[in-house]
This record gives structure tokens, C-alpha cells and sequence, in this order.
């Protein structure tokens, strides 16, 4: 148990190192506004489960949302924290699952599941996180559970627990549900090799039931709220096409990872530089964590081909699981969070070949990943501070100029930008760390959350040149710099 808090507080410490440079604030954009202050504010939990409908799509979030998460509003740096604790309990979950049946994870794998920068909208961001991450940990305790029943005793209290948690776990959002079934369901598939037991047949059956309700529990939610299911539209979907969105999609985000990484790291060590004698510490810290985690002992195994090709099987099928409710809308829209997950698998293909060096490539590898990551977490979250700052700058001006009617919610606002309102990123795609002001909902929840009233109701941006209603409408005209 020591050697197992160690690695947990050692895994920790790297994985919150990134934040240490603003002290661990976190800083707000877009959403968080309305699901975090918003929603905890009107005080009524019943109107925002059921007429708002926040119910209506992934409930467990939901729930959550205003009923906690909202809580730690004026400290959010605690729920960075406690988001950052759950990823790490997550790896150690999968860890024990994976020792059960006898295979060991390289520092390699540890790293790259805490640290990909291609993960950081869906680790850091609390809009994303409080989905992907708690809704992960509670898939991996639901493997847990699993495990125990499969390899070690047969008690049904496990095999309970395993079909309590994955049906919690497929709450919190979708590509969580395919992914705890489709996870489970290798697990359960590679024991029955091993044991033959007719028994686990029930491990797909249950995980099946699970996926399933959730389906079900949207299809009933249908209509119930303009936040209802996402699987209400009318629209004829075309697989065919979906697919091929998909991966086009998937290159697009992938044709980013130079930017995504090297880009990022460099533009990171420029930040530190910046910070000063802080800065040059958070750099010391990093080189130290870097040179600590390149030194970690780990067992070399030597993996025969069969496992190898296993190793590329399943993480290829937990690439792509998380990623079939894309094919099931409309539009497929692939983001850096929609990675967040399939990320796992790709995590499971480079183990077999990490471990195919020599013990000294294996640690230049370590130390070089582990300061560019950590370097390129360092400058994403420079971003998402530098957007927020820009927000709070902009909001400030907007407030100031409202009447009296606009702050009591008995005039309409458009605020009149000179252009559109941007942050500098090395690698920009899609809905990646906009500006509230993108938006007129992302807008009137930020308003209303800086104003720390709920009396405000439309405040509209538009783009200078851009034509809009004036009837009852104070119009307001900002300078973006």
C-alpha cells in the first residue's frame, strides 16, 4: 500500500506540475459560466433538471453539474484538483486491472495518458472534464470490479459493483458508455480464452443492457427541453457519409500534432521565460520531474508477437469505440476532446513498441516526451488563461456601458465587435479555447455570471458590418485590440 500511495502521489505531482506556473487557478471560458455559476444560482435544482432539461443528456453530468461541481465555483482551483486526483486514480485503476491478468504498464503509457497534449481540452477544461474524467474513473472502477470477478473470485457482489458503475459511468457522456462496454467486453473475452467459463457471456449482455438504456432514456427524454437528446433529430443519416467525415476529421486533428507538440513546446518555454524567476523555477521543476521520470525503474518485458499484435488489436478497437456516437448524428463534429478517450487505445499500440528499446533509448525517450509535454501543458494553459483575461477585459467594458434596463433584463444588448475576438494558439481547431464572445448564449452566461445576476437576459455579439434587429436593443460598439 505505501509503494502504491507513492506512485499515486507521484503521478500527482506530474501530472498538476503544468498548473503550478499561475498556482494552480483554474481559469474560466465559454460554458462554465452558465453550468457552474449559472445554474448553482437560480437555486431551483428542479427547474434546471427539468425545464432548462440539463436532465435530458448525460444525467450523471448533469446532476452533478449544479448539485457540486457548481459549489467549488468561487475556488474552482479545487475542482482542477480533485479532476487531476480522479485521471490519476483512473491509470492506477487500470493498472490494477491490468495486473490482474498479468501485464504490466511502462512509464511510457503513464505519461502519455496524463500528459498527451492533445488530451489537455478534455483533462483541464471543467465543461469537458467533468464528463471525460470522472466519467473515465468511474469506467476503470467499473473494470476493476470486473477483474475481480474474472480473475480472482466469483462473487456476484463484483459482478454488482461492475454493472453499477459502468451503467454510472455511461452517464456521464457517450463515448464513456462505448468505451466501459467495448473495454469490458475484451476483458471478458480474453478471460473465457484462458477459462472457458460460460459465465462471461453475461459481461457483454450487461454491458449491452447499459449502452442500451442510456439509448432508451434519451429517445424518452425526446423534446423535453431545447438541451434534449442527442439522438432526437429527424434528419435521414447518411453512414457512409458520416465515415467518411470522420476521418477526414481525424486527419485534420491529427495534421496538428507538430503544432500540437513541438510548436507548443517551444512557445511553453518561451512562457516560462516570461514568468521570470517563477517561470525559470516551474522550468527547474519540470527538467527536474522530466530527469526523475526517465530514471523510474520498470520492468522490461519482452513481448512475443501474439501479444504485440493483441496490444495493437485492442487499442485500435478502443480508438475507434469511443468514436461510433459520432457516426449516429447528423453532423459529425470531432474536437480535441473527442480524442480525449480514443487517446487510451493509441496509448495501448505504442506499449509493445516502447518496450522493443534498449534500456538507454527508453530513457532519452522518457526525459524528452516527458519535458515536451509537460512544456506544451505549460502553454495550453497559458492560452486558456490569456483567453479568459481577454473575456473578463471585454465583459468589464460591456457591463459598463449597459443601462439599467439592460442589467434588469427589460432591454436586449448586441455588443458591436470591431472584429472578431481571438487568442493566439499554436494549434487552433474548431471550438478550442474560444472567446465567449463567439456566441450569444456562451456571452449572456458570462455576463450574468460577472454581473453575479440573473436579471440580464440577450446579449448578442455581432461582428461590426454584420446586420441585426434593433427593436427594444441598447447596442454597444467595442474596440477589440
Amino acid at each position: 500500500m505505501k509503494q502504491k500511495l507513492k506512485h499515486f502521489c507521484w503521478l500527482t505531482v506530474v501530472a498538476l506540475v503544468p498548473y503550478l506556473l499561475y498556482g494552480f487557478r483554474y481559469f474560466p471560458v465559454l460554458d462554465d459560466y452558465i453550468q457552474y455559476w449559472g445554474y448553482p444560482a437560480r437555486g431551483d435544482l428542479g427547474y434546471v433538471y427539468t425545464v432548462i432539461g440539463t436532465l435530458a443528456t448525460r444525467p450523471m453530468a448533469s446532476l452533478l453539474d449544479p448539485l457540486f461541481w457548481g459549489q467549488l465555483w468561487p475556488c474552482l482551483t479545487v475542482a482542477l484538483i480533485l479532476i487531476t486526483i480522479l485521471h490519476v486514480l483512473s491509470l492506477m485503476l487500470l493498472h490494477r486491472v491490468l495486473q490482474r491478468y498479468r501485464v504490466t504498464l511502462s512509464p511510457l503509457f503513464e505519461l502519455l495518458y496524463l500528459l498527451l497534449p492533445l488530451g489537455m481540452e478534455g483533462r483541464f477544461w471543467l465543461s469537458a472534464s467533468t464528463r471525460l474524467v470522472v466519467g473515465l474513473f468511474f469506467a476503470t472502477l467499473s473494470l476493476d470490479f470486473l477483474s475481480r470477478f474474472t480473475e480472482e473470485r466469483k462473487r456476484f457482489s463484483s459482478f454488482a459493483l461492475f454493472a453499477l458503475f459502468q451503467l454510472i459511468a455511461c452517464g456521464f457522456y457517450e463515448a464513456v458508455a462505448v468505451f466501459t462496454a467495448v473495454a469490458a467486453t475484451l476483458l471478458a473475452i480474453i478471460s473465457y480464452v484462458k477459462k472457458r467459463d460460460k459465465v462471461l457471456f453475461a459481461v457483454p449482455v450487461t454491458s449491452f443492457l447499459s449502452v442500451g438504456l442510456l439509448f432508451v432514456y434519451y429517445k424518452l427524454c425526446t423534446g423535453i427541453s431545447s438541451l434534449s437528446s442527442r439522438v432526437s433529430s429527424d434528419e435521414t443519416i447518411s453512414l457512409f457519409r458520416n465515415i467518411g467525415a470522420l476521418f477526414t476529421q481525424l486527419g485534420e486533428v491529427f495534421a496538428l500534432t507538430y503544432h500540437r507538440t513541438v510548436s507548443s513546446c517551444i512557445a511553453g518555454v518561451k512562457v516560462l521565460g516570461e514568468g521570470g524567476f517563477w517561470g525559470f523555477f516551474v522550468l527547474l521543476c519540470i527538467l527536474v520531474v522530466a530527469l526523475l521520470f526517465s530514471c523510474k525503474r520498470h520492468r522490461q518485458h519482452k513481448r512475443s508477437r501474439t501479444e504485440i499484435l493483441l496490444f495493437e488489436i485492442c487499442g485500435l478497437l478502443l480508438f475507434f469505440a469511443p468514436l461510433l456516437p459520432n457516426l449516429m448524428v447528423t453532423e459529425v463534429w470531432i474536437t480535441n476532446r473527442s480524442l480525449f478517450l480514443p487517446l487510451i487505445g493509441l496509448c495501448l499500440m505504442a506499449e509493445p513498441l516502447f518496450n522493443l528499446l534498449c534500456k538507454k533509448p527508453q530513457k532519452i525517450v522518457l526525459f524528452l516526451l516527458t519535458f515536451l509535454c509537460l512544456t506544451a501543458a505549460v502553454n495550453e494553459y497559458d492560452v486558456y488563461r490569456r483567453v479568459h483575461l481577454q473575456d473578463i477585459k471585454l465583459l468589464d467594458a460591456v457591463i459598463s456601458q449597459m443601462t439599467p434596463e439592460a442589467k434588469e433584463g427589460t432591454q436586449n444588448v448586441t455588443v458591436v465587435l470591431s472584429k472578431e475576438v481571438t487568442t493566439p494558439q499554436s494549434a487552433f481547431y474548431k471550438d478550442h479555447v474560444k472567446s465567449v464572445f463567439d456566441s450569444d448564449w456562451a456571452l449572456t452566461g458570462a455576463i450574468r455570471a460577472r454581473m453575479k445576476s440573473l436579471a440580464p437576459k440577450l446579449v448578442q455579439p455581432v461582428i461590426k458590418g454584420t446586420k441585426f434587429d434593433v427593436e427594444n436593443m441598447q447596442i454597444i460598439y467595442i474596440e477589440v485590440e
